[in-house]
């Protein structure tokens, strides 16, 4: 690890939502999914009504400032029946991934549980033949009314996931697809969807057997035949799909030796990993899990290069947390482009924006008075939570710019974006 982390200049961009509507949400406008496309232009967001809403970076005229607008929206996903199991299929978007635009034409990756499509958003103009006007010859003239962004679905991946899928990912050629359930990671060709390909099975003999689960997988931002993945035990592991196609046992494990004395009934719930990322370096790997992210350096697997605590005080609502079953809440993770930096969620209407090394844990509140209100947690940081705190208001979903320091924070039903600039050298 070297040097610390340039010190950054948070500002509250803008928030889409207001307080009203927070008060009396349904579930259905909750947010369930959000990510920024390669060049940081447009960041779309997923709900639990199945809708793919996708924003985009301009320039307001009032000001000099870049605010995100709404572009355009779609249904991704709608409420099927597995009639095998008597289950209904939620509509709910679990992940969006991006591809490469491709001139005016964008292509998007979604999934719900069971299903993974690719969407192509590309312009469309609706024209027609109009009336010349002219007083010797009246021509025809043909002209644009209206022009808009018509979605069409380019690949649908069949459900061949026997559990509900919890991440994808695409290979930085864009030739592969990732999927992970509890038990499997699926390797897709992206254009030859009927087919998938068992990269990790974790399913024993003997369902009774079963001790640890799936929660996440990436791939490498810059290898292709690499991924990670990780498990309900806070292990992360990385596969590399030249030494063997499967990858349970060839794997390299990231975990660190569990210390009998601190043992308690909390343990293993906290330990699991909700979701992990590689740096965008490819360097690093950030393994969030209910209390703290694990930093690791991708070369060294005997222990984490740091363990960071997201926020200690929950640790003296564990009991609080179990009963109101928030302690299985799963937070994202993302990196910044510069990798020294990554963004996660938290409860009571924050998130943590941290150094790579653990030496500045800001904690971010989000409000609608267009505020920037920020808090620096110290290490060993203690304050006593109060009746106020409010674990309803959970920030699950963060995503960091792929190009700039530009985060987009959602909470319930409501999506808020800041932007920093890091001081000139």
């Amino acid at each position: 690890m070297k040097g610390s982390a340039p010190k950054l200049d948070w500002k509250f961009l803008q928030v889409f939502g207001d307080k009203a509507s927070v008060e009396k949400v349904s579930e259905e406008d909750i947010i369930s999914a959000i990510s920024f496309d390669k060049t940081g232009r447009f960041l779309s967001l997923g709900d639990r009504a199945g809708r793919l809403i996708i924003f985009e970076q301009c320039a307001t005229s009032k000001s000099k400032r870049v605010e995100f607008q709404y572009l355009t929206e779609l249904q991704s996903h709608t409420r099927e029946f597995d009639y095998l199991k008597s289950t209904d299929i939620e509509e709910k978007i679990n992940q969006i991934v991006w591809m490469r635009n491709s001139g005016k034409n964008m292509y998007v990756l979604t999934t719900n549980d069971k299903t993974v499509k690719l969407w192509k958003i590309s312009e469309k103009n609706i024209k027609k033949v109009m009336k010349g006007a002219g007083k010797d010859l009246n021509m025809p003239k043909l002209q644009t009314l209206e022009s808009g962004l018509m979605p069409t679905i380019r690949k649908v991946y069949p459900n061949l996931h026997t559990y509900h899928i919890n991440a994808i990912s695409a290979s930085q050629n864009e030739e592969f697809l990732l999927s992970s359930d509890d038990l499997r990671v699926n390797l897709w060709s992206i254009e030859n969807p009927n087919k998938a390909f068992v990269a990790v099975d974790l399913k024993p003999d003997n369902l009774e057997e079963l001790s640890e689960v799936i929660t996440s997988s990436q791939f490498h931002p810059q290898h292709d035949n690499m991924f990670l993945y990780t498990t309900s035990k806070g292990v992360t592991k990385v596969g590399d799909m030249r030494k063997s196609g499967i990858c349970d046992n060839t794997a390299m494990t990231f975990s660190e030796k569990e210390d009998p004395s601190k043992k308690n009934f909390f343990t293993e719930i906290v330990a699991s990993i909700s979701d992990a990322t590689f740096a965008r370096n490819g360097k690093y790997i950030f393994a969030r899990d209910f209390l703290s992210v694990k930093v690791w350096d991708v070369a060294m697997q005997n222990k984490p290069v740091v363990t960071i605590p997201i926020f200690e005080p929950l640790k003296s609502k564990l009991c609080e947390l179990y009963e109101n079953e928030c302690i299985f809440d799963k937070f994202s993770i993302s990196s910044s482009p510069d990798s020294n930096f990554f963004v996660t969620g938290n409860f009571n209407s924050t998130f943590h924006v941290i150094d790579r090394n653990g030496d500045l844990n800001n904690q971010f509140e989000l409000n609608f008075n267009k505020k920037t209100l920020i808090k620096p947690i110290p290490p060993k940081y203690f304050e006593n939570l109060g009746s106020n705190y409010d674990f309803s208001r959970k920030v699950l979903k963060t995503a960091y710019s792929p190009v700039n320091h530009t985060l987009a924070i959602s909470c319930l039903n409501c999506l808020y974006f800041y932007n920093a600039t890091a001081p000139s050298a």
